[in-house]
């Protein structure tokens, strides 16, 4: 399973249920060279510019609420994701 936001495509997906946090990742797993915290209060990891990975905090508490599960980038850009919600469902597996 993949989750897209806009036109970035992760495909490592992780769920922390201690901590209620989804892990996304596009590509090999790597450090990102800088960092952001989206208006959502989420932790946005960047490799040469580009967005690499997010840390969704809350994540089932956010689906609960009927939170969007918008990430909203330093710029103002919303990217907004169709598949997100089923996330958790390919992490259990």
């Amino acid at each position: 399973m993949t989750v897209t936001y806009g036109d970035i495509v992760f495909d490592v997906i992780r769920y922390d249920p201690e901590h209620d946090n989804l892990i996304l990742h596009s590509g090999p797993e790597r450090p990102g060279d800088d960092w952001d915290q989206s208006d959502e209060g989420d932790a946005l990891r960047f490799k040469d510019g580009a967005l690499i990975g997010v840390d969704m905090f809350d994540f089932t508490t956010r689906l609960e609420r009927g939170d969007a599960m918008t990430i909203t980038l330093e710029d103002g850009t919303v990217l907004r994701s169709p598949d997100v919600h089923l996330a958790l469902r390919a992490t259990a597996a």
